[in-house]
């Protein structure tokens, strides 16, 4: 018989977490909303902060997870998607990155 995965609901997320970069230092910081998370995310004004990933604490474990501009994802989109969640960061310069994520969001 199929075993069925347990969906994750977002909204039973008890903090959360966002690890970036600032300069060349992977750095990481908790907090207890995700408004708050994203209030931090968007007071960085500093060119070389470059935001990499974003958890939920869900049922005692870390998700990962992207925030979407739309609730309809284009297959390009689909392709941005598969390659955030499957690359492994190594940056040598992360302004090029920043860049090639702001031209994928126009």
């Amino acid at each position: 018989m199929k075993k069925f995965k347990k969906r994750i609901i977002f909204e039973n997320a008890t903090a959360f977490k966002l690890e970036y970069l600032d300069g060349k230092d992977l750095k990481e910081k908790e907090f207890t909303s995700y408004k708050s998370m994203e209030q931090f995310h968007n007071r960085q004004t500093d060119f070389m902060y470059l935001d990499l990933h974003r958890y939920a604490f869900v049922d005692k474990k870390w998700h990962r997870f992207i925030k979407l501009r739309s609730p309809f994802v284009f297959q390009q989109e689909i392709d941005f998607i598969n390659r955030i969640f499957n690359e492994n960061v190594e940056v040598e310069n992360p302004q090029n990155i920043k860049s090639e994520e702001l031209n994928h969001q126009k």
